[in-house]
């Protein structure tokens, strides 16, 4: 029983991480229809951002922090206005151009770090506690409550508010959205701007435990990615859902609850959760068929 308490917090922590990032992905699409797949370049640059700003420049948790997500908004606003122009392309090129945006800041990013392989200072200390059989960081912890905090929040303005309001037009009819006076431009960079904003929280949270490297934030993306289909890239809480659900299989086949396992089993859980977001996306949303690619 202690085992598995164990590895139902690491999979928990490392879910609600990949649900953070998928939560972005389906603001993204809800907005525009197209597949953000720059969320893990750009999660790769806050996290780097981050690094540079304490442990190079000496600046303050809280300011690099800030400033790191500030990068990645900045980022994800400038790929929503590229999608303007963009706007006549066939979605499954927008994707790929989102996918090459990703690529270029890999490409970067492995050209600023150091060889050596570094992690991050967490925003939230080094303390902790002992539970079954685990020792509870308080990194833990706290990514927990601000991704739950950042969810809540990003969910209730979605929902019940003016913004809100005009994001769910444009994503229903955007020529009708355009005749009532909604102001697409602002609205359409402003969620990818968001979309961005977690990308790089969400670097900057996992990269303290599973180091900053972008192979691995790869593969993050990829998980939020599935979490992100399952839900029909249309439904916030599913998407979340849907990443918490990875990261406690993860956990929990990684973590050895059902016996010594050979080694990679741990992907297991995320191959057949992608491989039913794939059929899904290719029999149940035909708009979402060029996923299966």
């Amino acid at each position: 029983m202690a085992l598995f308490v164990s590895a139902l917090i690491i999979g928990v922590f490392l879910g609600t991480i990949y649900g953070l990032m998928a939560f972005g992905m389906v603001a993204s699409y809800r907005i525009s229809r197209v597949v953000n797949l720059g969320q893990a370049g750009i999660a790769a640059l806050g996290a780097t951002v981050y690094y540079w700003m304490t442990a190079q420049w000496g600046a303050p948790v809280i300011v690099s922090l800030i400033g790191a997500i500030l990068v990645g908004a900045l980022v994800g606003g400038f790929m929503g206005w590229c999608n303007l122009l963009m706007a006549d392309w066939p979605k499954g090129f927008v994707m790929i151009f989102t996918l090459c945006v990703t690529l270029l800041l890999f490409a970067y990013v492995d050209h600023i770090l150091p060889p050596t392989t570094i992690a991050p200072v967490s925003p939230f200390g080094t303390g902790g506690f002992n539970f079954a059989l685990t020792f509870v960081a308080a990194h833990q912890i706290g990514t927990f409550a601000v991704t739950l905090l950042v969810v809540t929040a990003a969910t209730m303005l979605i929902r019940y508010t003016r913004f809100g309001l005009f994001v769910r037009a444009i994503y229903d009819d955007p020529a009708g959205a355009a005749t009532l006076g909604i102001p697409l431009s602002i609205y359409v960079i402003g969620v990818w701007a968001m979309a961005g904003g977690m990308a790089g929280l969400a670097g900057i949270l996992i990269s303290n435990r599973t180091l900053l490297d972008t192979v691995l934030l790869l593969f993050v993306s990829v998980y939020a990615l599935a979490g992100a289909v399952l839900g029909g890239l249309e439904s916030f809480a599913l998407a979340f859902g849907g990443g918490v659900l990875l990261g406690t299989t993860e956990g929990i086949l990684g973590g050895g609850v059902l016996g010594q396992m050979p080694p990679g089993t741990e992907a297991l859980g995320t191959v057949v959760i992608m491989a039913i977001a794939v059929f899904y996306a290719g029999t149940k949303r035909r708009h979402l068929a060029h996923l299966q690619t």
